[in-house]
């Protein structure tokens, strides 16, 4: 508990409740987008998971945060990622969209082992982080393979 309580937790896991934000609004705004045919079920997911793990994220900071100094999640400033929400914007191919919420998802990932380290002698909240740990993994896979789909048909198309 005393290595949960350094002042870099607080930082970090409020980084990683507006990373899943900005998750959430991605996803959401890929789903907007047609011609993501059997891509839709992945952005469905990805966004489900960004709105379940930020419940989670905020039960986890709500145990151990001090309620003297620590603000609300929600008080935090949601800044979106506006870059990568104007590619997201622009993007028309499957191939496209996957690189932009890869670039998000590669984040995610970095927060989450930042803030993992302070958790240690915590077993749920561990689990817990473990358990998004592997889940946006599998979404980084997922993505880096659909974008790799877009260098394969670039580079065929060049060759042709």
């Amino acid at each position: 508990m005393e290595n949960v309580r350094s002042n870099n937790f607080v930082p970090i896991i409020r980084a990683l409740w507006n990373e899943q934000k900005n998750r959430e609004l991605l996803y959401l705004e890929a789903l907007k987008k047609d011609s993501m045919g059997s891509f839709r079920r992945l952005l469905s997911q990805g966004h489900v998971s960004a709105v379940l793990f930020q419940k989670e994220i905020r039960s986890i900071y709500d145990y151990f945060k001090c309620f003297l100094t620590d603000k609300e999640l929600s008080e935090t400033n949601q800044i979106a990622s506006l870059a990568c929400l104007q590619l997201l914007e622009n993007a028309k191919a499957p191939s496209e969209v996957a690189a932009c919420l890869k670039k998000i998802e590669g984040a995610t990932l970095q927060l989450y082992k930042s803030l993992r380290t302070y958790m240690d002698r915590e077993i749920e909240a561990c689990r817990i982080l473990d358990e998004h740990l592997s889940r946006i993994s599998e979404f980084y896979e997922v993505l880096s393979k659909l974008e790799g789909n877009r260098k394969n048909s670039i580079s065929y198309t060049a060759a042709a």
